[in-house]
């Protein structure tokens, strides 16, 4: 059952930038400014930062109606094995924390779910694990099909706006929702809310697709968390795999409002931030050899942006781990990446 159904409702809407908050929701510390005073007298507990802290598709100049990669997730039976596997791969692995629904009177239910995060500048890569109940779980028909990478996660500068757009091209969205998790991290601490909804299965089965608005960024996008061993600095694109790449783009494009575009193994389709790549299994198995999807369609892998790939090169060629690729492009198998592949490559 999906997230969105369940809450059968939208649990929160700010009514206005100056006046959003979400009651009785105080965090532990303030963002980047230390321990956090107690509120005054008739001051919120929690406020939504009125003024964006990021545009939410990363590039002031595009289209606000195309999104961008917000962030991807990789999902496992064990979180402290996936922890223990990125951080191997050279990735800086954000303090873990559960993920709750939140009610627009400040409460928060567990929704039995607890996750670690690749933070970059603008994206992130979330590892995420399910603790509760399966069978009642928005992650459940993902998961009987395999472990692996499944969510792929839009921006929404306002996710109401986001859901009626796909209403109006044919796409019955669920009602929004709004959840959070308290992050500890080194540049901040407190509840990092966001309003979210999935794009519906039937509409976009290649992946379970969400869009996001991101109500505390400053808290998500942790720039002490930036800096990943490997040089890993942005999400750079997705690799779905299904039987027909053009009718899989398609759904993606019309979900995201984007284009589709010819590209060398198949078809794409250019985000804000990031790019979605579709391939049939003989062209993923051309660029990735020996790799055999557990299942169609695969959300394959992901590609980390590297600014400065001879050090990338450097930091693997110096590592026991079984990466392969050539002079412009370092992957690694879904074996060593908990169910993805991992591609490593200078900014596009």
């Amino acid at each position: 059952m999906q997230f969105g159904r369940r809450c059968a409702m939208r649990l929160f809407r700010a009514p206005a930038p100056d006046s959003a908050i979400i009651a009785g929701i105080r965090p532990l510390w303030t963002a980047r400014a230390g321990p956090a005073a107690a509120p005054a007298v008739g001051e919120p507990a929690f406020r939504i930062p009125s003024v964006p802290i990021r545009p939410a598709n990363g590039i002031e100049n595009l289209p606000a109606m195309i999104p961008g990669l917000d962030h991807i997730g990789i999902v496992g039976a064990d979180l402290e094995a996936m922890e223990a596997a990125y951080a191997r791969l050279g990735f800086t692995v954000a303090p873990r924390c559960e993920l709750v629904a939140l009610a627009g009177d400040g409460s928060a239910t567990p929704l039995g779910q607890v996750n670690s995060h690749l933070v970059f500048g603008r994206t992130y890569v979330e590892l995420t694990a399910v603790e509760g109940d399966l069978e009642t779980h928005h992650l459940r028909d993902a998961i009987a099909r395999y472990y692996g990478f499944h969510i792929v996660v839009l921006t929404a500068d306002d996710a109401d706006a986001a859901r009626d757009r796909l209403t109006g091209s044919g796409i019955d969205a669920p009602p929004t929702a709004l959840a959070g998790r308290e992050v500890r991290y080194p540049g901040g601490r407190g509840m990092a809310g966001f309003r979210w909804f999935r794009v519906p299965n039937a509409d976009l089965p290649d992946a379970f697709v969400c869009y996001v608005e991101q109500l505390t960024p400053d808290l998500v996008f942790d720039a002490s968390l930036n800096d990943h061993p490997n040089g890993a600095r942005e999400l750079q694109d997705i690799l779905i795999c299904a039987d027909d790449p053009a009718a899989a783009a398609a759904r993606f494009a019309k979900a995201s409002g984007a284009a589709v575009a010819a590209g060398p193994d198949g078809p794409g389709v250019d985000l804000a931030v990031g790019r979605a790549r579709f391939l049939d299994t003989a062209a993923l198995q051309r660029a990735f050899p020996g790799v055999a999807p557990p299942a169609l369609p695969w959300a394959a892998g992901f590609t980390a942006s590297c600014p400065d790939f001879a050090a990338t090169r450097r930091f693997f060629r110096d590592s026991d781990l079984p990466w392969r690729g050539g002079a412009d492009r370092l992957w690694l198998a879904p074996d060593h990446a908990c169910g993805a592949i991992v591609a490593f490559a200078p900014p596009a």
